[in-house]
């Protein structure tokens, strides 16, 4: 065997090492009194970990649940390479399970809203030691998630330090029934209304938060990120808020990438999300 075989193997075994030392938790639950029953989380924890870590709360898209950014993001092995690469400090990130709520309080699916801000987040921060504080505090999604997360970050700015949107399902408010397709409808799953209720659906969107959002002491940075080819023209509503966002003066780093609605956009633009979070961090910190 040659110096640089040697050499190569025991970076690969390292790498392994590595990687089993970090923690990936699937499934964990707790008592939700917000729903009424369990909710469901998954956690990644690093290897390099002490004292309080930072919390990225890292939400579904429709049809997902608390396992798909492992299963099929792949969030484990991201973020132990960017850990291990130095670009991100060490981190934990909590994958709760909201079904298809849209992450909103609604008769069809639950107080999914209330059960992220007064049960998922108080409880896990104490049970596993990583938050506590806003500046160490993410929260970030994709598709449906990503909704979700502007939604709650724009709504609550003191709340987290950090929001991401990948590909998300973001439309402006709606003047007309027409506005929307009836395959959207479908997508809502009720969560606006059986039927589909417009107004509703203008309560619970963030559009008009933004006025609020700009004028906050402290408000999250912004991070929206979507696909040229977004098979259900999502880039156009990513496009809408950046627009909204600029007029208003908040700052946002926005990114249209080349890619559809798919998994395999998505591994490469939560590194880019994790970057930018461990952008903010470092810069709060220092």
């Amino acid at each position: 065997m040659t110096l640089r075989t040697l050499l190569a193997t025991g970076a690969v075994y390292l790498s392994l090492m590595a990687a089993a030392a970090a923690d990936l938790q699937e499934s964990l639950s707790l008592e939700s009194p917000a729903l009424g029953r369990e909710m469901k989380y998954s956690l990644y924890l690093p290897e390099q970990r002490s004292g309080v870590l930072p919390a990225l709360y890292l939400l579904h898209g429709l049809g997902g649940n608390e396992r798909d950014w492992q299963t099929l993001g792949e969030i484990r092995q991201t973020a132990d390479r960017l850990i291990a690469e130095k670009a991100i400090p060490p981190l934990a990130i909590v994958m709760p399970d909201a079904g298809n709520s849209w992450y909103i309080n609604s008769p069809a699916h639950g107080a999914y809203e209330d059960a992220i801000l007064k049960d998922l987040i108080p409880q896990v921060e104490v049970r596993h030691s990583i938050g506590g504080t806003a500046a160490d505090r993410a929260i970030a999604g994709l598709s449906m998630g990503g909704y979700g997360a502007l939604r709650l970050a724009f709504r609550n700015p003191g709340t987290f330090a950090m929001t991401g949107a990948l590909s998300a399902a973001i439309f402006p408010d709606l003047a007309r029934r027409e506005d929307v397709t009836e395959q959207q409808i479908g997508f809502f799953k009720g969560a606006f209304g059986t039927p589909f209720d417009i107004a509703a659906f203008n309560r619970e969107n963030f559009f008009a938060d933004i006025p609020s959002l700009a004028a906050a002491k402290a408000r999250p940075a912004i991070f929206v990120t979507v696909g040229d080819d977004d098979g259900f023209g999502l880039y156009e509503g990513n496009v809408a808020l950046y627009l909204a966002l600029k007029r208003a003066g908040v700052p946002v780093e926005f990114r249209m990438t080349d890619g559809n609605h798919t998994w395999k956009l998505w591994r490469e633009e939560i590194e880019d999300v994790l970057r930018y979070y461990g952008e903010v961090l470092r810069a709060r910190a220092g």
